[in-house]
């Protein structure tokens, strides 16, 4: 019963470790994709608002994954906002609330990071 308690403990700890990994690799690479992001608002058009709600799908979709909820909602708010806008251009109120959304992005990513 000992090792059979000591095994369980065991993977546990390695499910914990590999999590706590993938979740560093996702706060590194969401902070890159907003760069990305970032860039995209500045040309608008169709191919910018699919680039931005390809980023925000994966996002929206590995944050949720990870626990990360709030970052996951704010993702998922700009996704739907270049989905339903990606067939015109993008204005300066579109550009505001995308703008707005990564903020909060930025923000969920300086908590995860402790800083």
């Amino acid at each position: 019963m000992k090792d059979e308690k000591r095994r369980h403990a065991e993977k546990v700890a390695a499910a914990r470790a590999r999590m706590a990994e993938l979740a560093s690799r996702f706060v590194v690479r969401t902070g890159t994709e907003l760069v990305t992001l970032r860039a995209a608002l500045g040309t608008g058009g169709k191919e910018a608002f699919e680039q931005i709600e390809y980023l925000a799908h994966r996002m929206a979709g590995t944050g949720a994954t990870l626990g990360f909820d709030a970052l996951a909602e704010h993702a998922l708010r700009i996704e739907v906002i270049a989905d339903a806008r990606k067939a015109g251009s993008m204005d300066a109120d579109t550009r505001e609330e995308i703008e707005t959304e990564v903020a909060a992005i930025e923000a969920e990513l300086k908590k995860l990071r402790g800083t």
